[in-house]
């Protein structure tokens, strides 16, 4: 009689040349989890790599929009005074012989109305905003209420941001800086010269680098 096992449970296990299939799910069973956790991984990648693309996107349209604003501001802003464009800042340079008395740091009648023009400007600036107050090497006369050109150059940048705050300007993106006669334009050295370097800087700087030169 013959030996073959013809036990019903053992019928799917038999191979013709002796082999033994039993596993052979598990192993396709497992190949398959592979591949699913594999595309899961590749969906997620996609997803995260999607968003940063469209965020990229959005990023760069925002700064083309504010470079082309920027642009349109400068050209406003040089219409009202003398620019100093640079990468990191941009100097709208006041004289001071347009905003003040000699040796006094009220605004005079004409300056608050040339404030009142650049104010809308700053308002819309996104940046931080120094006002920085300049002065000759020349002594103060017995006149002024000030003891040194140091704090007389402080005392007109003040009055510059009092004002432009209260056309609007947020406070919390304006100071005011004074440097007196220590951060001259030019030489000290004629009558043309020392009128140049007594002045008022409004320093607008670039959001993206916005510390003041030290």
């Amino acid at each position: 009689m013959s030996n073959l096992n013809l036990d019903p449970e053992n019928l799917g296990t038999l191979d013709p040349h002796g082999g033994d299939h039993t596993h052979l799910w598990v192993i396709s069973y497992s190949d398959f989890m592979t591949i699913l956790m594999i595309f899961f991984l590749m969906l997620f990648a996609h997803r995260i790599w999607a968003k940063k693309v469209s965020w990229e996107e959005r990023r760069f349209q925002q700064l083309h929009a504010a470079q082309e604003g920027q642009v349109g501001m400068v050209q406003r802003l040089s219409r009202l005074a003398a620019l100093d464009v640079q990468a990191e800042r941009i100097d709208i340079q006041l004289p001071d012989a347009l905003l003040f008395g000699s040796g006094h740091a009220d605004l005079q009648k004409s300056a608050k109305g040339l404030l009142a023009k650049i104010a809308p400007e700053l308002i819309t600036f996104n940046g931080d905003i120094v006002v920085e107050g300049h002065t000759d090497d020349l002594p103060l006369g017995p006149r002024s209420p000030y003891k040194s050109n140091w704090e007389l150059s402080v005392a007109r940048s003040f009055t510059v941001i009092a004002y432009l705050t209260q056309e609007g300007v947020a406070p919390a993106k304006i100071s005011a800086r004074g440097y007196g006669p220590y951060r001259p334009r030019v030489p000290n050295i004629s009558a043309e010269n020392r009128e140049m370097n007594r002045r008022i800087e409004i320093v607008l700087l670039n959001p993206r680098k916005d510390k003041p030169r030290a």
